[in-house]
């Protein structure tokens, strides 16, 4: 058994946050996401409604995107409000569209 103190600057440096902290890191982490997500919507519902206006119908790739894209936002806001420990994308699947 090794009775010499340890050298400084050789102790082991703690690997793992408090799991508040954690979660504090994700919660900046997901409410800059949400902001991105926010104009990404904005965006996707201005382009669907351009394209509906020049083909008569909502374009489908753009409705399952934009659905996706809400199921997300719920599973962050979700996060953000402690209604859920459950972590969004990419800590869980992509929401199905």
């Amino acid at each position: 058994m090794n009775t010499e103190p340890p050298v400084p600057g050789t102790e082991p440096i703690r690997s793992e946050l408090p799991p508040l902290a954690l979660r504090v890191l994700y919660m900046i982490v997901f409410a800059v996401v949400f902001w991105i997500l926010a104009w990404t919507l904005a965006v996707t519902a201005v382009l669907q409604l351009v394209l509906t206006l020049l083909s008569a119908r909502p374009q489908p790739e753009l409705v399952r995107f934009g659905r996706g894209l809400a199921q997300y936002a719920r599973q962050i806001i979700e996060f953000l409000t402690f209604a859920t420990d459950a972590a969004p994308f990419p800590f869980a699947p992509w929401p199905p569209g």
